[in-house]
């Protein structure tokens, strides 16, 4: 009987998830595939609302019998206990070997570096739990844990009571919360920049009235506004900070928002009190500025792990929606998410591979540039397999599937992805735990301060230690890097190469080795003529017209290189033999052009190919060769003077290709490159550049395809050339919008801002030594911190902008 047949009849006055009756005077609905169901409960409300809310409403389509009503509010898990049904939650998670199950959870709320250590430190104390990996760009949580321990519905409540919402991870749903996060940073954003703006109009006011005199009754009316507008600002802007201490407070962590919401905090209270008493100075203008401030470093860095993320979405969205499947004898259209091992499926040419699948009928070609980052195509055959993502350039496919796409090798690199970017930021790791000891310093100089002031002044004990509070805050030394980077960001932008990783400026300035990909990086990434080697009475430009008169009739690569040479147009009955050439017909001869075996079978004459390491394709017409035609991939005209550069400067240069043919090794010795690799798979890539790096190299990373993205992740600084793929582009740190010239010249610009950045540091450091020591021996009244504060970081700026000139370093700084 069929799992539809199963399917419990709801009567109207019954409750559509338990089953129980509805009581008189309830009125409880949730919306399941698109009606509007009766519930008798809160609790089954809460139950349908989550599962059809998560996508799963198929869940209902799939039951054989009603679900248990939930458990009273009092039980955590309860709301979540629907996930515990295997097969409810196998859209999510899947099994392994040694019985553990593997899920994928998306995170509501994740916002930092804090946020990921809080989620895997937390989750790692919990019986059951194997192993927690929190993806901040993905905002994604990958558990592993014993089902036997601990069920799914308990992780889910342990997740919420960190202050996070839990629910299954599906790319639509992350695109959804994706927006609505968007939504509200911007929001928060426009408050606070709004309320910066009124309340700097009041302080100009208020400054003013203390230079020139001014009524109390205007003073206190402007500081009365001051309080509604920045109170507001505190309330809805700067509230996030206020969150995201408290809860790391409650799990026994310090994090920079906590120093961040005291000072916010402290000093709107502050000013809130000398407002409603009309004594002491008020602070309300520093207080919205600051938010707004942090508020935009915030919201800039989450448009970068947005983009990032979408960036896979693309990927995936290229697989086709929908697939050709045969089903009793016929073949019909289902959705490719509903592809099971097992299931043939047909793949038309042109289309894409929409999972990994061993060929059953029909002989083609398969172009593979996603994983190998070669364009021409690979031949298969009946028993080969085909992957996901990859395209069939030649005749009709038939293949059954092998896994599903969460098993498949496009997902395979995918993670690769994912591993690559989370294991990047080692100092940013380092950066957390040196800021719980720095966020302890202050909240201990802080409170000796004011302990002491207590003994000394109390009426003084408070404004001296905001006053600490406030100068103490790391604000130009947070600014001497970023400042710097970002004005060297902006001078490369002008120059055509668009930055999206600007922290890895600073590593570009101490790069040690260079690596190159070839297709596509060092080439040009299409195939053009590069020798004729004639072996019958025909000459080489004829030759030539003859092979584009059979090319016109081919989609291969290979006719690419025929475009702008003059066909000849008589050829008739050409045909196109899949995964060998073409055959036509010519002045009552028949002429072939393809492999050697095809050629072979018309002309068993036909000589072996050159050794010149081309891309040899054969000639022939019967009993006659004509030709070997060779092709090449034509080296970027820029290419040489970089790598030249490079060398100059005592950098190692070194190539990962996916080329498996002898090309490699000749370019690399035209250009004077070291080989490091070349038929490489992207994780093989990806090892190399680990064990470069473990070694202590400092290592930048040029590429252009979708096989490149984990290697451009994991680079110290990483380059996507023009053309790249959107996930290249999007993985990489730089983007070059004109020729290669732009890695040397970026590289000047690096070391530039090296310099920069350390003499910012000497001022910050030299700063805050200074102005600490005065604060806390009460010669620096607040407001005093509060400019001294300000004028810090605008002399970090300034001295940033320096770099925001039209010029950029010439590839001669390299040898500086």
């Amino acid at each position: 009987m069929a799992v539809a047949e199963q399917r419990p009849i709801a009567a109207p006055e019954t409750c559509y998830h338990c089953g129980e009756p509805v009581p008189a005077g309830v009125s409880l609905f949730v919306d399941i595939d698109g009606q509007a169901r009766p519930m008798c409960c809160p609790g089954c409300r809460a139950v349908a609302g989550l599962i059809a809310g998560s996508g799963l409403d198929s869940f209902y389509r799939r039951r054989s019998s009603y679900s248990e009503r939930p458990g009273e509010p009092a039980d955590t898990a309860g709301e979540y206990r629907v996930y515990d049904d295997p097969e409810l939650a196998g859209d999510f998670s899947s099994s392994n070997a040694d019985g553990s199950v593997s899920a994928r959870l998306l995170l509501g709320g994740i916002s930092c570096a804090a946020c990921t250590w809080l989620i895997e430190q937390a989750l790692s104390r919990v019986p059951g739990i194997l192993a927690a990996s929190v993806q901040l760009q993905h905002s994604r949580l990958d558990l592993r844990f014993d089902p036997a321990r601990i069920p799914l519905s308990e992780i889910f409540a342990r997740v919420e009571a960190l202050g996070y919402r839990p629910q299954p991870f599906r790319a639509d749903t992350r695109r959804e919360q994706l927006s609505r996060e968007y939504r509200a940073d911007l929001r928060r954003l426009g408050v606070a920049g709004f309320g910066m703006m009124q309340v700097g109009m009041f302080a100009v006011a208020l400054h003013a009235g203390d230079l020139q005199g001014i009524e109390e009754q205007y003073r206190g009316l402007l500081r009365g506004f001051s309080l509604l507008v920045s109170g507001f600002v505190v309330y809805y802007a700067a509230g996030i900070f206020f969150r995201t201490a408290w809860r790391h407070l409650r799990q026994g962590a310090l994090v920079m928002d906590l120093p961040v919401a005291l000072a916010i905090g402290l000093a709107w209270l502050a000013s809130a009190w000398a407002t409603l008493t009309g004594s002491g100075q008020v602070y309300f203008d520093s207080v919205v500025m600051f938010t707004f401030f942090l508020l935009l470093g915030r919201f800039l860095e989450a448009r970068v792990r947005r983009h990032y993320a979408l960036a896979w979405f693309d990927v995936e969205a290229a697989l086709p929606d929908a697939v050709s499947v045969r089903h009793e004898g016929q073949w019909v259209t289902r959705p490719r998410r509903l592809l099971r091992p097992g299931d043939r499926v047909l793949v038309r040419p042109g289309q894409t591979v929409p999972a990994d699948a061993s060929v059953v009928d029909g002989i083609g070609a398969v172009r593979e540039d996603t994983f190998n980052g070669e364009h021409l195509p690979r031949t298969v055959h009946p028993g080969e397999t085909i992957y996901a993502g990859s395209v069939n350039v030649e005749s009709a496919l038939q293949a059954d599937v092998l896994v599903d796409f969460a098993h498949s090798r496009l997902a395979a690199l995918q993670q690769s992805v994912d591993a690559a970017r989370s294991g990047k930021p080692k100092l940013a790791r380092l950066a957390d735990r040196i800021a719980g000891w720095f966020v302890a310093g202050v909240l201990l100089l802080t409170a000796g301060t004011a302990a002491v002031w207590l003994q000394l002044d109390p009426s003084r004990a408070l404004w001296v230690s905001l006053s600490v509070l406030v100068i103490s805050c790391p604000c130009a030394l947070a600014l001497a890097t970023p400042a710097a980077l970002t004005a060297a960001a902006a001078s490369l932008r002008s120059a055509g190469v668009i930055v999206r990783g600007e922290n890895a400026l600073e590593s570009l300035g101490r790069c040690t080795h260079l690596l190159f990909d070839k297709t596509g990086t060092l080439t040009e990434g299409s195939l053009a003529v590069e020798r004729v080697l004639v072996l019958g009475d025909c000459d080489a430009r004829e030759l030539l017209e003859l092979a584009a008169g059979l090319q016109q009739f081919s989609n291969h690569p290979i006719s690419r290189a025929f475009a702008n040479t003059p066909a000849n147009t008589a050829f008739a009955q050409v045909v196109h033999i899949a995964g060998a050439g073409l055959e036509g017909e010519y002045d009552g001869l028949r002429y072939r052009m393809g492999s050697a075996a095809f050629c072979r079978a018309l002309c068993p004459v036909l000589p072996e190919p050159p050794e010149e390491p081309l891309y040899w394709v054969a000639m022939c017409r019967e009993e006659q060769p004509l030709a070997w035609i060779g092709f090449s991939d034509p080296t970027r005209e820029e290419a040489p003077a970089v790598i030249a550069a490079a060398r100059a400067a005592g950098v190692r240069v070194g190539m990962l290709s996916g080329d498996s043919s002898p090309r490699a090794a000749q370019l690399a010795a035209e250009l004077g490159i070291e080989v490091t690799g070349s038929g490489l798979q992207p994780q093989e890539k990806l090892r190399r550049l680990r064990e470069l790096q473990d070694a202590g190299a400092v290592v930048a990373m040029v590429g252009d395809g979708l096989n490149d993205a984990p290697v451009l992740g994991a680079a110290d600084a990483s380059f996507a050339v023009a053309g790249a793929t959107d996930l290249a582009r999007a993985q990489a740190d730089f983007v070059l919008a004109g020729d290669l010239g732009g890695v040397t010249r970026s590289w000047g610009k690096a070391r530039a801002c090296r310099r920069i950045i350390l003499q910012n540091f000497a001022w910050a450091l030299g700063y805050n030594l200074l102005a600490i020591p005065l604060a806390a021996s009460g010669h620096v009244p607040p407001w005093a911190a509060a400019i001294g504060m300000s004028l810090s970081s605008l002399l970090v700026v300034t001295n940033s902008l320096r770099l925001h000139r039209s010029g950029v370093a010439a590839p001669e700084v390299l040898r500086g």
